[in-house]
Formats: structure tokens, C-alpha cells, sequence
């Protein structure tokens, strides 16, 4: 039976080979010994590991809302970066320096989301037109405190708080020196700051104070071991409040690093630092890891950036910013980039661009 339907089937394929010119019709017996053809997983390549010292940069804008300024303040809240106060000391400069007191100064706020497209949120707020104040995100509100008055060159002991970044609320005057230049934080739920200076009293201070809810605060000690300085910067790293850096009186330029796991006793952890002394400069914590960003040394306004991941030993990346080297600029981080903006550079000039890191 199955001879007699291979061989029907042999004739019909030759006919249609004749008519068709098809070969593929002839019959072939089957190739049993074929095996399926299984493709191999394909093999997962290691992510790439990102490299601290090519951290690179670019620009968002080549001016900040508003005005060029340095001595204002930066902080992400609500999924958004506000800028807010400062001054602009580009129309105070005379042959030898800086006269502040005709300098402009701002109390405007301004927010974006991307950091290229801003919005005016405000033109005055409540708390006046003001520098060198402390700006931190503690209990579900954005709280500014401490800094200078520019409308009346006094210093501000209120402090002002709100839910919004529009509508802000005050409180009464608190008990601690006024000041600017301090560096604050929030550690151990609690807000904290620490320094500063008073100029019209050629004052500078190693205070440390905290606060667990705002308003009331404390002294958690009235002489830290670490030497009197002001624009230094207070960063929270590994559990830990980690100083660094400052101006004292005399042009006193320091690159020591202290540390502490209270607030209330400190530790030097690095004496002198492999980076220039400065002051003016940014610190923030990013990719597990401690930056810091510019600032003023013996020499003018610097570009450089360093990290560290442990707070004490230090390394510089390949390359400088291609920005200014600059003072009293802002250094925050958002939508896990480091933005960096405005700033005085050398030659007393007023900077107003918006920069941000590449990994």
C-alpha cells in the first residue's frame, strides 16, 4: 500500500516538474538524525561602572532668574528647585573692592522643575530682601532663618517657615547671635547650624545650635574644638555632620575636615586636606559619596571638585568645571544631578549661569 502512494505521489511530482519547472516537489524521504535548532540565552553584559573622576558638566542656562546674585539660597522641595534671596554686587564695585551696603539685594523666590524652565513664584516675600541665609526642607516645610537684611543691614533672628514655597509664616525672635555665613543641615531629625559671622561686629563664631521643631532651639555647644569661621559648609555623610573648610578674620583660609555623631563633640578627621583651602564653596553628597564644588581660596575664585567616600580621603576629578571659579554660589543636588548657580567669580563679577553634572 505505501509503495504503490510513494510511487503515485513520484509521478504526479515529475509531472508538475515538467509543467511548473518545480524541483521543490520531488520527494524526499525524511532526514530523521535533524535536531532542532535551539538558540543560546544571551548573556548579560555588566553595567558599566561610572567613574567619579570624569564627572563632567553642562549648561543648563547662561542666566539664573531674576538677576546674577551670589549669597542666595537653593533647596529641592515638593519636586521642584527654588531659588530664593541674594544679592548682586555688580553695580557696588568700586577701585578697591566691594561697597555692599549700595549693593542690590533680593527677597524674590523662583521655582522650576527642570532646571532650565523658571517661574517668578514671588517678588517679595515676607521675609525681606536679605543674603547668606540657611534654607533647609524639615517636617514636610521649607524653613529660612539667620542672614543679613539688606534693606536695613540688620541681622535676622526670625525665623520663616512654609508648606507651599508662596505662603510663609513666622515666629518670634530666637535666643542665638544674629549672623551669616553659618552652615545648617538636617541631622537626627532635628535642624541644626552651626558658625557664621557678625561683620558689624567683626565677630566670627564656632557655635552649634539645634532646634526639634523650628522654632525652639538650643545650644548644643557654645565653643566647638574647631577654630571660629564663617562660609564654611555642614553636610550630613554616613550618619554623620561632617564640617569643612571656612574664612576666619585675617584671611585665615582653612581645608580641615571635622566630624561628629551628635552635633555636640567633634572630631578632626582631616587636618589638611589634599584641596586648597577655601571658603564660599558647596558640599552635598552624591552617589554615595561627599563633593565639594569651587569656592575662594589665597588665589581668587576656584573651579576645581573633589569627593571622597569617607569624608578623609580625598580625590580630584580629571577635569575642572568649565565654569568660573567662583564664591558664595549654591550646590545642590536634583533629579540626581549636581546644579550649581551663580556665584561672585574673580575680578568682583557677578555670575548668573545654571549649570548641572554628567556622569
Amino acid at each position: 500500500m505505501f509503495q504503490s502512494f510513494f510511487l503515485a505521489f513520484g509521478v504526479l511530482a515529475t509531472a508538475l516538474v515538467g509543467i511548473w519547472g518545480v524541483s521543490s516537489f520531488a520527494p524526499t524521504a525524511p532526514d530523521f538524525n535533524l535536531q532542532a535548532s535551539v538558540s543560546s540565552p544571551a548573556v548579560e553584559q555588566p553595567l558599566p561602572v561610572w567613574n567619579p573622576t570624569k564627572l563632567a558638566w553642562r549648561q543648563a542656562t547662561s542666566s539664573v532668574p531674576g538677576s546674577p546674585r551670589d549669597a542666595h539660597t537653593t533647596a529641592v522641595f515638593n519636586g521642584k528647585l527654588y531659588l530664593m534671596g541674594g544679592l548682586d554686587g555688580d553695580r557696588a564695585v568700586n577701585g578697591y573692592g566691594v561697597e555692599y551696603w549700595n549693593a542690590p539685594h533680593f527677597s524674590d523666590i523662583w521655582a522650576t522643575a527642570d532646571g532650565e524652565n523658571w517661574e517668578l513664584v514671588t517678588q517679595d516675600a515676607p521675609w525681606g530682601k536679605r543674603r547668606s541665609s540657611s534654607v533647609e526642607i524639615f517636617q514636610n516645610e521649607m524653613w529660612l532663618f539667620a542672614g543679613l537684611r539688606g534693606d536695613n543691614f540688620n541681622y535676622d533672628r526670625t525665623i520663616w517657615h512654609t508648606a507651599d514655597g508662596a505662603n510663609w509664616a513666622t515666629s518670634t525672635l530666637t535666643t542665638w547671635y544674629g549672623r551669616e555665613g553659618q552652615a545648617s543641615a538636617v541631622f537626627n531629625g532635628k535642624l541644626w547650624f552651626a558658625g557664621g559671622v557678625n561683620f558689624t561686629d567683626r565677630k566670627t563664631l564656632n557655635d552649634v545650635w539645634f532646634s526639634e521643631d523650628g522654632i525652639n532651639w538650643q545650644e548644643a555647644t557654645a565653643q566647638a574644638p574647631w577654630a571660629k569661621r564663617y562660609d564654611h559648609t555642614l553636610t550630613v555623610f554616613k550618619d554623620k555632620l561632617w564640617l569643612i573648610g571656612g574664612l576666619d578674620f585675617g584671611e585665615k583660609y582653612m581645608n580641615d575636615v571635622w566630624v561628629s555623631t551628635d552635633g555636640v563633640n567633634w572630631e578632626l578627621a582631616v587636618a589638611k586636606a589634599p584641596w586648597p583651602a577655601r571658603h564660599g564653596h558647596g558640599a552635598v553628597v552624591y552617589e554615595d559619596k561627599l563633593w565639594i564644588v569651587g569656592g575662594w581660596g589665597e588665589n581668587g575664585g576656584l573651579n576645581d571638585v573633589w569627593f571622597s567616600e569617607d569624608g578623609i580621603n580625598w580625590q580630584k576629578t580629571e577635569n575642572d568645571g568649565p565654569w568660573v571659579g567662583r564664591e558664595d554660589h549654591s550646590v545642590t543636588v536634583f533629579n540626581n544631578k549636581i546644579w550649581l548657580m551663580g556665584g561672585m567669580g574673580s575680578g568682583f563679577r557677578w555670575q548668573g549661569d545654571v549649570w548641572f553634572s554628567e556622569n
